[in-house]
């Protein structure tokens, strides 16, 4: 009696506990690479072999900056954990770092190199953290520090003696000759301060904080530096390029201006002095080539990681996808023969991979499906996922549940869950994302008391001894149907109770309301490969005060609408984090022009209207210039109640400084073409930025005096998110959708979300 007495409030209270922390299990798979339910239920040991495996390849790089760019493919099915292995490995504990470049969208209609330079510049730009830090962080400290060194070992003695100046006594001394050893006391020590590391990751102190602390001024080192990067450097296109590009880093470390770099990498490269002019695709090139050789002398290796394979390429179901994947291996074989030092990683569903691959160009095949060969981890040509083992799972699922537990109570650290479920689980589903979606069942059956909704389909007799039920799947969350096997009247009770016995032969039919059931007290083996949540032996005694009806977080499944919202809002942040820092929304300049396309594309297919307005084609990205940034718009067709559609252009104006009336200049020339692709003009500019001077007012001017309609449009940074969310969120359902089914209608969502950017990327509505 004592014994039971007090086991009982230690689960009555688990249960409590369990039941106001709600269902661990809902946010059951990884959205993208930077979702925080990773680091928040990461399991160390959960594939730590090919995470292993996978960093060791990347060492190849580190070691020996000037590898052959090389493939390796991952494969797994749906929610095999490739996402998850991902993250871990972007963000990850290891103590190596290096550039990760996790592309959200692929721009189909852009050239491969193109589309790989902007990818790499909105990562080094960005606000987004790579293991606690940012790219331009990082690789700005490791630049800088190294020219610093540099700069101040060059100095001769009487530079040095005017940098580290002496003061009081010591000025008196080198007045008469003496106090030289103080200077390069003080010098030597401030070297030594820069090479201080915390860790493989960190210095010990940022260079700011080493310059003042040595009694300089961040102003003076920058001046020393850039002396240093103008007399090192060559005065060849690369050597242009190159010194552009570090003091741009010089300046953002130093001075924390980040403008400058940002409008080098997307305006002023394209503006160097050339004696011949090189093509769009030669400046690309010239670029790519910069920025990889400068991560090279780094030893930064440089990873460019294709997650969600299929539905980065193949956003759309009715997408040409053999045209589409062509187009997409071609460019990584392309890149791979050009440029020396990248690492790609291409996570893929094996089912995609197998059924792409085989039916490429040979040349392509050879590459993709060259081996590498890494010390101790011996030839590595695919790296394949498969389902963990059982006491890994139990694992993931102590990971879940340990918030939720009080360590004081006397319970299992499965608690509601028993082994025997978790093993059996384990065992039976085939990907982790099945065997997260069944203790998502389970938990809410043994918490809440309650049963998923069914829908029990129709299908041709057949004689049978079972009823077989499905349970309607959330297709926000993939989830595929649950089957639920359930004894006859009359069907031995013996025979039923032995978990060797399978019956095959079903009934089916359709109903709107589950029929109430009685579940069995050990799982039932399934022919599908799934197993029913079931109820332990001794299901724990849950008090009416208790009732999930008064619980604050019931386990209702969410509906369509809130399951987008909340996606939404989850990208929407996540994008604006990325936008942030000074330079980030220059530097992705390319990526919001194409998300842009993407979102203008879904309002047409989805039937969105503005008003009056209804889109009636799209051009989702028109380049028309040779510049690879500023030289593209994307075309909107708008009709009014049956009239004639308005060809409306739409572009970023982001440009900056001596970028601002270039930029300007080349969308007003969208103008020129011929034959007239526009009837009108769309510029979105930061609404901090919105007045025009100098050549910009004239430019303006012009083109009002040729009668051209054209219009400026003050975008808030919310709305420059809302933009750049849209593809990754777009994604972020078809992800979650269950094999073959298509998009639900998005159209009321993005007018809630996006109102007020509908209303200025469209004719004007008339009040």
């Amino acid at each position: 009696m004592t014994a039971t007495a007090t086991e009982r409030p230690a689960t009555e209270r688990a249960m409590e506990a369990l039941r106001r922390g709600g269902n661990p299990f809902r946010n059951y798979f990884a959205r993208n690479p930077d979702d925080d339910v990773c680091a928040r239920y990461h399991v160390p040991e959960l594939f730590a072999t090919e995470r292993d495996l996978l960093l060791a390849v990347v060492d190849l790089y580190r070691q020996d900056p000037s590898t052959h760019s090389e493939v390796i493919p991952v494969l797994g099915n749906k929610g095999a954990g490739k996402t998850h292995l991902l993250h871990s490995i972007k963000h990850g504990p290891e103590a190596r770092w290096q550039l990760l470049v996790t592309p959200g969208v692929y721009q189909r209609d852009t050239e491969f190199l193109e589309y790989l330079l902007f990818q790499i510049i909105d990562t080094l730009l960005g606000g987004g953290r790579q293991k606690g830090i940012r790219p331009l962080e990082f690789v700005g400290e490791e630049l800088i520090r190294g020219y610093v060194h540099a700069a101040l070992t060059a100095l001769d003695p009487e530079a040095k003696r005017d940098l580290f100046p002496a003061t009081g006594f010591g000025r008196l001394t080198r007045m008469i000759g003496f106090g030289g050893g103080s200077v390069e006391q003080r010098c030597q020590a401030f070297l030594d301060s820069l090479q201080q590391r915390e860790n493989a990751i960190k210095f010990s102190r940022p260079l700011r904080r080493c310059i003042l602390d040595a009694g300089l001024t961040p102003e003076r080192i920058f001046d020393l530096v850039a002396a240093h990067i103008e007399r090192s450097e060559s005065h060849s296109t690369a050597g242009l390029m190159r010194r552009a590009i570090c003091l741009g880093f010089a300046r953002a470390v130093l001075l924390e201006d980040e403008a400058d770099l940002a409008n080098f990498l997307t305006f002023g490269f394209a503006e160097l002095e050339f004696h011949v002019r090189p093509t769009r695709q030669d400046l690309v090139l010239a670029l790519l080539k910069v920025l990889t050789a400068i991560f090279r002398e780094l030893k930064i290796p440089v990873v460019i990681a294709f997650d969600q394979l299929e539905d980065l390429l193949l956003a759309r179901r009715s997408d040409d996808a053999h045209r589409i994947a062509e187009a997409f291996f071609a460019g990584i074989v392309q890149v791979m023969h050009q440029i020396d030092g990248l690492c790609f990683l291409i996570f893929a569903e094996r089912g995609l991979w197998n059924r792409f691959v085989p039916s490429l160009d040979g040349y392509i095949q050879d590459r993709l499906n060259n081996p590498m060969h890494v010390p101790g981890q011996g030839t590595v040509k695919t790296l394949r996922l498969e389902a963990p083992s059982p006491e890994l799972v139990r694992r993931v699922v102590e990971a879940r549940l340990r918030g939720l537990l009080d360590p004081g109570d006397d319970v299992p650290e499965i608690f509601p869950f028993t082994d025997e479920q978790v093993f059996r689980i384990a065992r039976t589903e085939p990907t982790l994302r099945d065997m997260l979606q069944q203790f998502r069942h389970l938990f809410d059956h043994l918490v809440y008391g309650t049963e998923d909704e069914r829908v029990i389909r129709p299908a041709e007799a057949r004689p049978s001894m079972v009823v077989k039920g499905e349970a309607r799947s959330n297709r926000l969350g993939n989830e595929p149907p649950v089957h639920v096997e359930i004894p006859m009247t009359g069907t031995p009770p013996s025979r039923l109770e032995d978990p060797n016995v399978s019956i095959k032969s079903v009934l089916v039919f359709e109903s709107e309301h589950p029929p109430k059931i009685p579940l069995p007290d050990a799982p039932i083996p399934l022919n599908s490969g799934t197993s029913v949540p079931l109820m332990p032996a001794s299901p724990p005694v849950v008090p009416a005060s208790t009732a999930p009806s008064s619980i604050s977080n019931p386990p209702v499944d969410r509906s369509s609408s809130s399951s987008l919202a909340e996606m939404w809002d989850q990208e929407w942040r996540a994008a604006r984090r990325q936008l942030e820092p000074e330079g980030a929304l220059t530097g992705a300049t390319r990526e919001l022009q194409s998300a842009l396309g993407t979102f203008l594309q879904i309002c047409h297919e989805h039937g969105v209207k503005v008003g009056p307005w209804r889109l009636q084609h799209v051009v989702p990205e028109f380049a028309f210039s040779e510049h690879p940034t500023y030289g593209v718009i994307s075309i909107a067709h708008w009709a009014c109640k049956g009239g004639q559609p308005w060809k409306v252009g739409i572009g970023l104006f982001l440009g900056k400084g001596g970028g601002k009336p270039k930029d300007l200049e080349i969308k007003l020339a969208s103008w020129d073409c011929e034959p007239a692709v526009i009837d009108h003009l769309i510029l979105l500019r930061p609404d901090d930025d919105l007045i025009l001077s100098g050549r910009s007012k004239s430019l303006w001017q012009d083109a009002e005096r040729k009668g051209r309609h054209t219009r400026l449009e003050g975008m808030t940074l919310d709305r420059f998110a809302a933009l750049y969310a849209f593809p990754r969120w777009l994604a972020t359902i078809t992800e979650s959708l269950p094999e073959g089914q298509p998009l639900p209608n998005l159209a009321d969502l993005i007018q809630e979300k996006c109102e007020k950017l509908l209303e200025q990327v469209c004719m004007p509505v008339q009040g």
